[in-house]
C-alpha cells in the first residue's frame, strides 16, 4: 500500500491534549480528565493524528473478528499508540477510508494474521494490493459512499431507537401486569419499597412464609470423581448469561455427579425451583426445569401451594429488579447477603391471579418479542447491505456515475 505511510509522531512535552478513540468504526472524542488509571505523563507515549490519517486497530485478531478496525480521523488530536496510524498520500482519503472498511468486513486482515499471532503491524499490510481509480473516480465513489451509507446509517439508528423503545415499552408491561393485575381493581397504599401500591386484595407477605429458601454449595473440587462424567445439571455463574433470556433451565455448563451430592452440602432441588444469582451478576434469575443443584453463588426458593413459581420468575426478573440494585455493594463482587434474602416480602395476588398475570405476560411479551426479532432482522440486513454496497463501489461494480 504505498498510497498509505505510517505515522508515528509521539505526542512529546504534552503538545496536544485532545484525546480521541476508536470506536465501532468511527473515531471519537474522550474526556482526557475522565480517563481512569492513567497519569498525564502516560499520555506522552500516545500518538499525534491529524485529519484524513487512517487508523486501525490490529489487536486481538484471534478472538475479535467482529470489531470495524479501521476509521478515519476528522481531527487533530491524540491516540493511544497501541493503533496504527496511516497517512494517505495519492489517493483520496475518505476513498480510502472506504477501501480500507472493504478490507476490514472481508476480513483481509484476519487472514495475514493467521496463527499464533494476534496482531499485526504495519509492515505486515504494507505490500497489500489496492484498488485504485482515478483521482475523480475515487471522488466520485467517495461522494457516492457517503451519501448512501449516510442513509443506511440513520435507518439502523431508528430502527436501533425502535428497539430499546420496545424493550423499555416490555419491562414497563411487566412491572406493571406483575404489580397491578390483568384487570382494574381498587388499589391502596403499599408497603414494599419497590411498589407504590397495589390491588387492595392482594396480601404482602414475608417469601419465605410461601416458599422455603436455600443457599446452593459448590462442593471439593478436589474431588475429580464428584465432577466426572456426571448427569446432574449444576447451576454456576457460567449459566447467568443464558437466564437473561429463558424462563426455564433444562441444561447447565457444568454437571456434577450423585456422589458429589450425597458427600457434601450440595442439594439436588426439585424442578420448579426458583434460582436467583445473588453474587458479581445480581438479579439473574431462572426456574428449574429439571432437578438441579447450585453453587454457592445463587439462591434457591421452593414455592407452596400458595405462590406459583412462574410469578415469582416475574417478580424477581422484572418488578424487583431496581430493588436488588439497592443491595448491591463493593467494587468487585457485588453481593445480597442469604439474612437480606430471608426478609425479602413480596405481594401475593390470589393464586388463580397470579396464574393470569403469568399467561397475560407471556402472551404480550411474545408480540414485543417478535417485533424485537424483525426489528433487529432488518439491522442486520441493512448492515449487510452497506457492507456490500462498499465492496461493490470500491472494486468496481457498481459504476457511481451511472447513480450519481
Amino acid at each position: 500500500m504505498s498510497v498509505l505511510h505510517e505515522s508515528k509522531v509521539k505526542n512529546v512535552g504534552l503538545t496536544e491534549s485532545n484525546l480521541l478513540s476508536l470506536s465501532f468504526g468511527r473515531i471519537i472524542r474522550k474526556d482526557i480528565d475522565a480517563v481512569g488509571g492513567l497519569l498525564p505523563e502516560s499520555f506522552e507515549t500516545y500518538q499525534i493524528v491529524e485529519p484524513n490519517h487512517l487508523v486501525f486497530r490490529f489487536t486481538d485478531l484471534q478472538n475479535d473478528q467482529r470489531s470495524l478496525r479501521s476509521a478515519r480521523v476528522t481531527e487533530r488530536g491524540i491516540i493511544t499508540s497501541a493503533y496504527v496510524s496511516a497517512r494517505p498520500s495519492g489517493i483520496d482519503p475518505r476513498y480510502a477510508e472506504h477501501l480500507m472498511r472493504s478490507y476490514d468486513l472481508t476480513k483481509v486482515f484476519y487472514g495475514l494474521g493467521g496463527g499464533v499471532r494476534q496482531s499485526l503491524k504495519f509492515s505486515d499490510v504494507a505490500r497489500l494490493p489496492v484498488v485504485l481509480p482515478p483521482a475523480e473516480e475515487q471522488r466520485a465513489i467517495a461522494d457516492y459512499l457517503d451519501r448512501e451509507t449516510a442513509c443506511i446509517d440513520t435507518l439502523i439508528e431508528e430502527q436501533q431507537r425502535l428497539i430499546d423503545m420496545l424493550r423499555e415499552r416490555r419491562f414497563a408491561l411487566r412491572v406493571n401486569v406483575a404489580l397491578h393485575g390483568t384487570a382494574p381493581t381498587e388499589e391502596i397504599e403499599s408497603t414494599l419499597p419497590w411498589a407504590a401500591k397495589l390491588p387492595a386484595d392482594w396480601r404482602v407477605v414475608p417469601l419465605t412464609s410461601v416458599a422455603e429458601i436455600a443457599s446452593g454449595h459448590t462442593p471439593s473440587r478436589s474431588r475429580e470423581d464428584w465432577w466426572r462424567d456426571c448427569h446432574i445439571p449444576w447451576v454456576s455463574l457460567h449459566d447467568v448469561g443464558t437466564m437473561r433470556s429463558v424462563k426455564y433451565l433444562h441444561d447447565t455448563t457444568q454437571r456434577i455427579s450423585d456422589a458429589g451430592i450425597a458427600n457434601s452440602s450440595a442439594r439436588l432441588l426439585p424442578a420448579q425451583t426458583v434460582v436467583l444469582s445473588r453474587d458479581a451478576t445480581v438479579g439473574r434469575t431462572a426456574i428449574m426445569g429439571v432437578p438441579m443443584a447450585t453453587s454457592q453463588h445463587f439462591a434457591v426458593w421452593t414455592c407452596g401451594p400458595d405462590l406459583d413459581p412462574e410469578y415469582l420468575w416475574v417478580l424477581f426478573g422484572d418488578a424487583m429488579q431496581p430493588f436488588f440494585d439497592s443491595f448491591q455493594n463493593g467494587s468487585t463482587i457485588r453481593t445480597i447477603g442469604m439474612g437480606d434474602l430471608k426478609a425479602f416480602r413480596i405481594p401475593l395476588p390470589p393464586l388463580d391471579e397470579q396464574r393470569r398475570i403469568v399467561e397475560c405476560l407471556d402472551e404480550e411479551t411474545a408480540k414485543i418479542d417478535s417485533l424485537i426479532v424483525e426489528t433487529e432482522r432488518f439491522v442486520q440486513l441493512a448492515k449487510e447491505r452497506r457492507s456490500a454496497l462498499i465492496t461493490a463501489a470500491v472494486t468496481g461494480q457498481i459504476d457511481v456515475r451511472e447513480v450519481t
